[in-house]
């Protein structure tokens, strides 16, 4: 009976230690390679600002300007964790247009003025950011 507590126990150290990895991090799989291309795929590491298991795992490899636009708080954190070349590929992949939306918005992309890209000053680096 005590060894099966122990065991119950050092488990559920073991599990809850992942799960409050998984609640803290940020997996996000990239465009591009690791590892001067030695590492087939692009996987970072981002730390969360608050612990939820919302977007623990994000894959932005076929994302496009909508998603970016969808998913604001990740794309901030992404930015103060100096990471954002991450989205960076898809914010600048347009949207997917459906072929009856085709006409109107191109009536409607010839009107509107281009928005200036907007820069910001670096975020301060955190404990967190390694190697950098």
């Amino acid at each position: 009976m005590k060894k099966l507590m122990k065991f119950v126990f050092v488990l559920a150290f073991v599990f809850g230690g992942w799960a409050l990895a998984a609640a803290s991090l940020h997996v996000v799989r990239g465009p591009g390679t690791m590892l001067w291309g030695y590492v087939p795929v692009n996987v970072q590491l981002v730390p969360k600002t608050n612990l939820t298991f919302n977007e623990t795992y994000v894959d932005t490899t076929k994302w496009s300007a909508a998603d970016v636009a969808a998913h604001p708080a990740f794309v901030d954190r992404l930015h103060q964790a100096n990471k954002s070349d991450l989205v960076k590929q898809a914010s600048e992949r347009p949207a997917p247009v459906t072929p009856a939306a085709m006409p109107a918005q191109a009536s409607a992309r010839a009107t509107e003025p281009v928005p200036a890209p907007v820069t910001s000053a670096p975020a301060p680096k955190s404990i967190f950011d390694y190697g950098k």
